[in-house]
């Protein structure tokens, strides 16, 4: 710290065991504020890997009751304990303030630094250096990856709408992909490190430190990789569902049973939250079925904290199989919202059943690919190798929004999103068709808008909010200001941030939390036109997020 210099206060940092339990009484509820995790809200906040401290003074000690010499003495550890904690990652103490501005040291987060901190109860206030935006009016946040338009699932399960919640991974939630390696040099799927964790080959039993190869010798890992994981808005060819999901290549070889579960254990045993795997379903044959189910249940018990996702596989001729309860087994659909279906006569498509939980796209799905002059394509056929990453990529974001979550809530947090198919049967499709918009915004507990689909003036369109309670009726307001406009039946302190706002009309809450409104009518003379869109959870009055569009021209 060449430009910084950090004193520590003088005066003895020691006090009496009594002043001690005063510090106690009056700080009990101090640890209560981190109660709430921190939130980036792309568009509105945004962490910069960068935070603020301010010592407790010493005439906020004394208002709490202490004498000066104590209330000097603690500030004085205080002090001491900042310059000892942070003192290397300090680039600015402003004296005035006696601010303590720093970095987030590497391998912390914010949430995480910052609860050591408050639990201390020395400061006055812990922050991050939040990088916020005018108008806190957002449109649906889409990255700038150049290929992203070609990805016609990330529209299907509503990505872009989910970024408005949340996109970034955290570095407690690594998905470890057991498939046929990765290109480890793709500029999409981060350099070792960033995002990459160190990959391992079960076939020599090596980490890739000590020279296990994951290189991708038939393409198939890196295609799914691409999908969950491609490292979002930055420019380059496509994004995963996360922006920056923090991913492990476990190289399976020749995708034996024995590679497989070798490769599920190794992964549990790293860490890892999610264990995404697209290999071969031989589950039609009974004693292949316990052999997954009994291994993977062992898994669940001495890891609680991890979640399997599996590819349920192409073949809809083989024979119905029981369900896996410690593993969510995924279907594919294809751009009709439809099981897939490719070739009748070969019985080619998605297995459904008992066995099914979830749905996802699995046909044309653009994405990453393992050789250096073809770097990003669509796969040569379906297949739920496809859906699959996606709904791993689902379950590591909704952890990474909230780390503290159980395997469970994610899980349950997953299902309750889901949409019906179009061909929708609950014995056949599971829960749905994954949506990430829902899922996120049930998980943050909030209510969310998002931009009218198709978003075209002149046509009928579908107006959305999420993270209702079921059951509800969500009211839907319009503007073209932002301003104030109170909302009726929900007292004088419940309004909208829109000027002389009118109601769009509304609707009734899913047991999805989600509610459309459907069939709107937008004038082609609201073509160039800025609007602002929020809704209202009627009873609850919970106002959502503050949506500004602006519909293209004809």
């Amino acid at each position: 710290m060449a430009t910084t210099t950090l004193r520590r206060a003088s005066g003895s940092a020691r006090f009496a065991p009594l002043a001690l339990l005063l510090l106690l009484w009056f700080l009990g509820d101090s640890c209560v504020v981190f109660a709430q995790r921190w939130r980036e809200e792309p568009g509105r906040w945004e962490f910069t890997g960068k935070m603020v401290v301010r010592p407790l003074q010493v005439e906020h000690w004394m208002e709490r009751g202490f004498t000066r010499e104590q209330a000097q003495a603690l500030y004085a550890r205080a002090v001491a304990y900042t310059v000892d904690t942070l003192g290397e990652h300090v680039y600015r103490y402003h004296e005035r303030m006696d601010e303590y501005w720093f970095n987030v040291p590497p391998g912390r987060s914010e949430n995480d630094i910052g609860e050591q901190l408050i639990e201390t109860g020395y400061y006055r206030y812990v922050c991050p250096n939040w990088k916020t935006f005018p108008q806190g009016a957002l449109s649906n946040v889409c990255p700038n990856d150049e290929d992203f338009g070609e990805q016609w699932h990330h529209t299907r399960i509503e990505s872009c709408a989910a970024w408005q919640i949340h996109t970034s991974g955290h570095d407690d939630v690594v998905i470890g992909f057991v498939d046929s390696g990765m290109r480890v040099s793709h500029e999409d799927l981060s350099d070792l490190d960033e995002f990459r964790r160190v990959g391992y080959n079960v076939e020599t039993e090596l980490w890739e430190g000590q020279g296990g190869n994951i290189n991708d010798t038939v393409g198939h890992g890196t295609r799914v990789l691409g999908i969950a994981a491609a490292t979002g808005n930055n420019t380059d060819g496509v994004s995963g569902v996360g922006w920056s999901l923090r991913h492990r290549m476990l190289k399976n070889g020749l995708a034996t049973a024995q590679d497989d579960l070798a490769c599920f254990w190794v992964s549990a045993e790293a860490g890892d939250r999610v264990i995404c795997s697209t290999a071969g379903s031989p589950y039609h044959v009974s004693s292949t079925w316990q052999l997954y189910a009994d291994n993977t249940a062992a898994i669940g018990e001495e890891y609680p904290s991890i979640l399997i996702v599996h590819a349920a596989g192409n073949r809809y001729d083989y024979p119905p199989y029981d369900p896996f309860p410690d593993m969510i087994t995924v279907g594919g659909t294809d751009k009709n919202d439809e099981r897939f279906i490719e070739n009748e006569e070969e019985y080619y498509g998605s297995v459904v059943g008992a066995m099914i939980d979830v749905m996802a796209p699995a046909v044309d799905i653009f994405t990453t690919k393992h050789t250096a002059n073809d770097a990003y394509g669509v796969p040569g056929g379906p297949g739920t190798s496809y859906a699959t990453p996606q709904v791993a990529a689902l379950c590591a974001l909704i952890w990474s929004y909230d780390p503290d979550l159980t395997a469970s809530q994610v899980e349950a947090l997953l299902y309750a999103g889901c949409d019906e198919t179009a061909d929708y049967d609950p014995d056949l499709h599971g829960y749905g068709r994954i949506n990430a918009f829902n899922s996120l915004a049930l998980a943050s507990g909030s209510l969310w808008t998002r931009d009218p689909h198709p978003g075209l003036a002149g046509e009928d369109n579908i107006f959305k909010a999420a993270g209702a309670e079921s059951g509800r009726t969500i009211r839907f307001y319009y503007g073209t200001q932002t301003g104030e406009t109170q909302v009726s039946g929900c007292g004088s302190t419940i309004v909208v941030g829109i000027a002389n706002a009118s109601i769009l009309g509304t609707a009734v809450a899913g047991s999805n939390g989600a509610a459309l409104l459907e069939d709107v009518p937008v004038p082609g003379g609201w073509a160039n036109t800025t609007v602002y869109l929020q809704a209202v959870e009627l009873t609850t009055c919970r106002v959502s997020n503050l949506v500004q569009f602006t519909f293209p021209p004809n």
